[in-house]
């Protein structure tokens, strides 16, 4: 029996596809074709168009709206605050000038006195007794003298015989004149009038040259002493008045300006000024208190403090000219809560810009703004809004 030639499959003869997968074949082959098309074309047109079309040139940049301020010449007159202590008009540390034993006490703590009071008494038992013996050596050197001088003329004695005694004389009385020093020197008197202190030695005290033995202060006159800046010094000449307060006294003072210390303290950059209370009304030395000095008026400029941009290069402000921005490097001078005077820099009429400072550079188109005109156009609805550029800001 002879086997079926058509249930023979050959090994080397490919499968036929039937319609269904044919149909599949050719719908895959065409998507993929469509998808080629469409690659080169994306990938094609903008070669196209950058050969065919000219480069648009970049929009003119929008003027900023701004608002300024129109520089104008006003009086004024200068306030500096400061702090400064109140000192006596007279002040002296009393203390003995020899090392003795204090042996008499005359003053009272708080004691008023006159100049040329007695103080204080040290012991001079000793000196006296010196005294004594020296005013006993003068007299005989005295008598010593006269006879001498009496017997050079008859040739009894010689010149330098009467020399010598007058010499001794001399020595004698030189020395009584000394000691009386050291006498008058253990009594310690008030060198002015004023208000003696507290006394802090008690009687039968040991003192010595220096010891402290209270503190007399002259306190019907006070004086004010008190730092100004040194770009003020030559602001201030003596008779210039002075306000001050001090804690737990609502009232005000007044003082008037009498020395300016004749250099600048090199810490500080300030100078010394001293000012003089007439009427002191109980205030006390040592007192801390606020000073306002208020100077001549002058005519000069300011600008919003908000309007100053600080930089390593210097201080700035923007001015507005023919619609544009203009960065001008000022100097400036007396500062206020919320003003700051251009000493130099600027003139009377200039437009200082004071807004919109983050976002405005030298030479930028800007507009001011009105007080009826608004601070931006607003969009219309539907239009698409301008995403603001990096680093902007108001």
């Amino acid at each position: 029996m002879e086997p079926d030639v058509s249930l023979v499959e050959t090994p080397n003869e490919p499968k036929r596809l039937d319609g269904r997968s044919r149909r599949l074949f050719f719908v895959s082959l065409g998507v993929a074709a469509t998808i080629g098309v469409a690659i080169v074309a994306s990938l094609g047109a903008p070669d196209f168009a950058k050969a065919s079309d000219p480069p648009k040139a970049p929009p003119p940049p929008q003027p900023l709206p701004v608002q300024v301020h129109v520089l104008a010449t006003e009086s004024f007159a200068p306030t500096i605050n400061g702090t400064g202590e109140l000192l006596p008009n007279e002040v002296v540390e009393v203390s003995s000038e020899l090392s003795r034993k204090l042996v008499a006490i005359h003053i009272q703590d708080g004691q008023v006195v006159k100049q040329g009071d007695l103080l204080f008494e040290l012991d001079r038992k000793d000196l006296e007794a010196q005294l004594v013996r020296l005013r006993v050596q003068s007299r005989f050197a005295r008598a010593s003298y006269s006879r001498f001088d009496s017997l050079v003329t008859s040739g009894s004695v010689s010149k330098e015989e009467r020399d010598l005694s007058r010499l001794r004389l001399d020595e004698a009385q030189a020395m009584i004149g000394e000691l009386e020093v050291q006498l008058e020197r253990t009594r310690v008197t008030a060198p002015f009038a004023g208000t003696f202190g507290l006394r802090p030695m008690s009687l039968g005290a040991w003192v010595s040259p220096g010891t402290p033995l209270g503190r007399l202060s002259d306190v019907s006159k006070l004086k004010l002493d008190f730092q100004l800046p040194e770009r003020y010094a030559q602001l201030v000449a003596p008779g210039t008045e002075v306000r001050f307060k001090v804690d737990g006294r609502p009232d005000g003072f007044k003082a008037t300006v009498t020395a300016i210390d004749s250099a600048i303290d090199r810490a500080s950059r300030s100078v010394v000024v001293r000012a003089l209370v007439a009427e002191p009304l109980g205030l006390l030395p040592g007192t801390f208190a606020s000073v306002e000095l208020v100077l001549a008026s002058r005519e000069t400029l300011f600008i919003p403090s908000i309007a100053v941009i600080p930089s390593p290069t210097g201080t700035h402000v923007f001015v507005e000219e023919n619609g544009k921005s203009k960065q001008v490097k000022v100097e400036l001078g007396q500062r206020e809560p919320n003003r700051v005077e251009v000493v130099k820099g600027l003139a009377p009429g200039a437009k200082v810009i004071t807004t919109n400072l983050l976002r405005i550079r030298n030479g930028s188109p800007v507009r001011i703004l009105t007080p009826e005109s608004p601070a931006a156009a607003p969009a219309k609805p539907g239009s698409p809004a301008t995403p603001p550029k990096k680093g902007d800001g108001t």
